[in-house]
């Protein structure tokens, strides 16, 4: 199954975290499996359901009163091998 990673940054808004914050929870409610990480959220989906929610995340920022919205993605889809997130990130994660 692809996997996408998607960055929103809202602007123009007060309060960016709480902006961040309702994207998010537009992710979780997708019911795609998803793991946010310090700088963007990775997402499993078929590419229509990644496309359809980059589409809701990046408008779900101006419903949260940003002015502006930058949204980019990465899409890593193959056809010889399904990759997933954890294949992506296992034996990779360092501590602090």
């Amino acid at each position: 199954m692809p996997v996408c990673d998607i960055t929103v940054v809202p602007g123009g808004v007060e309060d960016n975290y709480a902006a961040v914050d309702a994207v998010i929870e537009t992710i979780a409610e997708s019911g795609l499996a998803y793991e946010v990480g310090a700088m963007s959220t990775s997402v499993e989906g078929d590419l229509d359901a990644l496309f359809d929610l980059a589409r809701v995340a990046h408008l779900r920022a101006f419903e949260a009163g940003a002015v502006t919205v930058l949204t980019t993605l990465r899409i890593h889809d193959s056809r010889e091998r399904e990759p997933s997130i954890q294949d992506k990130t296992r034996g990779r994660r360092g501590g602090g």
